[in-house]
């Protein structure tokens, strides 16, 4: 284990964290706000912390093997959410450092689940740096999904690399390529959704800190009602189409800037669009017809809320912990499916449930024609086995410690469906639950603070997608 390594990339990081301290720092101060004195401290202590970690362990070669990977990828997302949390701490909204921690990491992982019981007495200054860390969040996820996952064989995301084969020297440098060019992407998605929800007619700090959130598929708002708060159609639609375009793979993004179409074509992008459309008539209808909310509505109303539900944004314009038991079910199913592999999405994932039926299908066929060799195959691929097992092992955990983390906050005295939509909206990084104590018109400042901690670790496990936590309490991955 090279943890000189580990150790200086994790230093450029907190000093990298140090600097985007500034903005909400200048913001306070325009503002003129006195919390602009609490940023700036932190966010220079925090640079000098990190510059001193870059000296202390400088070195010609920097070497990160599969070792240092999962283990820089777990410090990284613990470490910058524990120091992201002192400005929540040392804030006027008298928060202690349990939520604070909480509201960090569910901003560094895009959760978007919130403890701040009333948004409009926060400072302009957390109201950005709550954006700030959705953003940074998304394009880290998104970075590590393309740059690091790909070449541990863990998410499937291997498979979308063409130049798997020709070794791992050119895919490293493939995926290099490929990562300047995702954040690239990612910053013009940004400033292109921001101008449009300014000449929609939110405020330009509005369109900032929305634009980061809805790229980022975190669901960060600035109002206690979240994108309700405004009752526009036109920044409903922005949103819409940006919290889509977030959740569909950046890579394909890259490989279609000379043919967009490729992007449609796609089997995961179109099965997603899809069941997107399926889920909103279904909805809608139900709203129109068990609810009473004429059709107009209820098709507005279900078309924001379900994809910010599927896509794992979290934003709302409606509380649909009052839809009814139908509506809360459907909601909580899809509330494990996320977006497309390669977003920055939470959830399962559109891919993996593909695999998952191609498997399904398999094993039905092989109970009809028990000697037929069948292979299951994606986009004209056939898998391998240590493929398809490890996208089923992830499944089988997500499931799992949502169960766990359900019957932990039960343990906790918390009723049995805010356990369950609390730990799915945890490991899946959602944001609200599906109760009325955490739905959209809650949040989860009413939860004791060991329940607090234990979603907290949730969302970066979920976030981590479970393999880059586990892995590090196997004794043998210490050994030499």
């Amino acid at each position: 284990m090279n943890f000189r390594s580990v150790l200086y990339i994790l230093g450029i990081l907190i000093s990298t964290l140090g600097c985007m301290m500034v903005f909400p720092a200048i913001i306070n101060f325009i503002s003129e706000e006195k919390e602009w004195t609490i940023f700036a401290s932190t966010g220079i202590i925090s640079f000098f912390i990190g510059m001193t970690i870059i000296l202390a362990f400088k070195s010609k070669k920097l070497k990160i093997g599969n070792k240092e990977t999962f283990l820089l990828t777990f410090l990284a997302w613990f470490m910058l959410a524990a120091i992201s949390a002192l400005p929540f701490y040392l804030s006027n909204l008298n928060l202690n450092y349990a939520d604070s921690f909480f509201e960090a990491t569910s901003g560094i992982t895009t959760a978007g689940s919130t403890i701040i019981s009333n948004l409009e007495d926060a400072s302009t200054g957390v109201l950005l740096w709550r954006s700030i860390l959705q953003w940074l969040g998304g394009i880290g996820i998104t970075v590590m999904a393309v740059a690091a996952l790909p070449l541990l064989h863990m998410s499937g995301l291997q498979l979308f690399f063409s130049e798997q084969t020709e070794g791992t020297d050119k895919l490293k440098e493939s995926v290099k390529k490929i990562a300047s060019s995702i954040i690239i992407i990612y910053g013009l998605f940004t400033l292109i959704c921001a101008l449009c929800l300014k000449f929609a007619g939110m405020s330009l700090f509005d369109a900032i800190c929305h634009s980061m959130t809805t790229i980022a598929t975190g669901g960060y708002s600035t109002h206690n009602d979240s994108i309700g708060h405004y009752n526009n159609l036109t920044i409903e639609l922005i949103i819409m189409i940006g919290m889509i375009l977030a959740s569909l793979p950046f890579i394909l993004f890259v490989k279609s800037i000379n043919n967009f179409r490729n992007i449609l074509f796609d089997s995961q992008v179109k099965k997603f669009i899809l069941l997107i459309i399926l889920t909103i008539i279904i909805m809608a209808l139900w709203l129109n017809i068990k609810i009473n909310i004429n059709l107009f509505e209820s098709l507005r109303i279900s078309s924001f809320n379900v994809i910010s539900i599927i896509t794992g944004t979290g934003y709302s314009t409606s509380d649909f912990s009052e839809w009814g038991s139908f509506a809360i079910a459907l909601l909580f199913i899809f509330m494990f499916i996320g977006g497309c592999t390669g977003s920055t999405t939470g959830g399962i994932k559109i891919f993996r449930l593909q695999i998952l039926f191609a498997v399904i299908t398999q094993q039905i066929k092989k109970i009809i024609k028990p000697h037929q060799v069948l292979k299951v195959s994606y986009a004209k691929s056939t898998l391998e086995d240590k493929t398809i097992l490890s996208i089923l092992t992830l499944i089988f955990l997500f499931i799992f410690s949502t169960l766990i983390v359900a019957a932990i906050l039960c343990f906790l005295g918390i009723d049995i469906l805010s356990s369950l939509s609390a730990a799915a909206t945890a490991i899946a990084v959602v944001g609200p639950g599906l109760s009325t104590e955490i739905g959209p018109s809650g949040n989860f400042s009413q939860f004791p603070i060991s329940a607090k901690w234990t979603l907290s670790m949730a969302m970066i496990i979920g976030r981590l997608e479970f393999f880059a936590v586990l892995i590090l309490f196997i004794p043998s991955f210490w050994k030499k």
